[in-house]
């Protein structure tokens, strides 16, 4: 578009001379008009100046408004648009930033309670086992313990058939004491049989190691094992009794420890 004040050829669409400033338009102005003392002003600066133009660059108003994507196609909306474009892209992201720290918090919390789940399960596990191991050495205990009572209980009834032939076994004694060789021995011993005495002196010394093996009782036997102990001794008395010198009054005593050797026998079972 040529000026028509200075005769600059300036872009198409622009509004204004880029040389003189004057404003360009394709009609005449029928309202008003320069004055011969401002047309003389231009003049004069186009003749003495002697102007280097310039080419103008500058992009017309319309192309302002072209979309970058779309070359040449008129968008009066874009400007307008990007703020909104950029508000929402932001909003978007800060909502996709939250749900990721969401996320990653309840998996994180999560795991946590697992791992926290695992280590409550193991040592309900450790406990139950050790409670079941418990139950197994108590169990195996109990048994050894009744075991070990039922054989004081057969010691009962050698203990009374003892105590009942305990004439024949002075007389067999005093007979062997006689020195009349082994021989005679023998037929001492056939016709009094004291054989009783031997399994109880037997009996009595493998009843002593069962009782010692059941040493460190658990809680739940501490007083049977106490009771057991304070029969294990009245046994021994009577074993040591029988053995040795048969008196007059060996058998009343005899048949005293031997009452109290059953109390002690009903006080374990119960």
């Amino acid at each position: 578009m040529k000026c028509s004040i200075c005769g600059h050829g300036n872009v198409e669409g622009s509004k204004y001379c880029n040389q003189c400033g004057s404003p360009l338009t394709g009609k005449k102005v029928t309202l008003g008009g320069y004055s011969s003392d401002h047309q003389k002003f231009i003049s004069s600066r186009t003749q003495d100046h002697n102007p280097q133009f310039v080419k103008d660059e500058s992009r017309p108003f319309n192309e302002l408004r072209k979309r970058p994507d779309e070359d040449g196609i008129y968008d009066p909306d874009h400007e307008l648009n990007k703020p909104k474009k950029s508000i929402i892209m932001r909003m978007t992201l800060v909502i996709l930033l939250a749900l990721f720290v969401f996320v990653a918090y309840n998996a994180v919390k999560i795991a946590v309670d697992t791992q926290q789940e695992r280590i409550a399960q193991a040592e309900i596990e450790k406990q139950q086992q050790a409670l079941a191991e418990e139950l197994k050495q108590l169990e195996n205990y109990r048994e050894k313990f009744n075991t070990v009572v039922e054989s004081y209980e057969n010691q009962s009834k050698l203990i009374e058939e003892n105590i009942a032939h305990l004439t024949t076994l002075r007389v067999n004694r005093f007979m062997k004491g006689l020195g009349l060789g082994d021989v005679f021995n023998g037929i001492v011993n056939k016709v009094l049989d004291v054989s009783d005495v031997y399994d109880l002196k037997e009996r009595s010394a493998t009843l002593n190691v069962l009782v010692e093996e059941l040493a460190l009782p658990p809680e739940t036997y501490l007083a049977k094992y106490e009771t057991l102990g304070v029969l294990k001794n009245v046994e021994n008395s009577i074993a040591q009794m029988i053995s040795g010198d048969i008196t007059s009054e060996t058998k009343d005593n005899l048949i005293e420890l031997h009452e109290e050797y059953k109390r002690l026998l009903v006080d374990i079972k119960r």
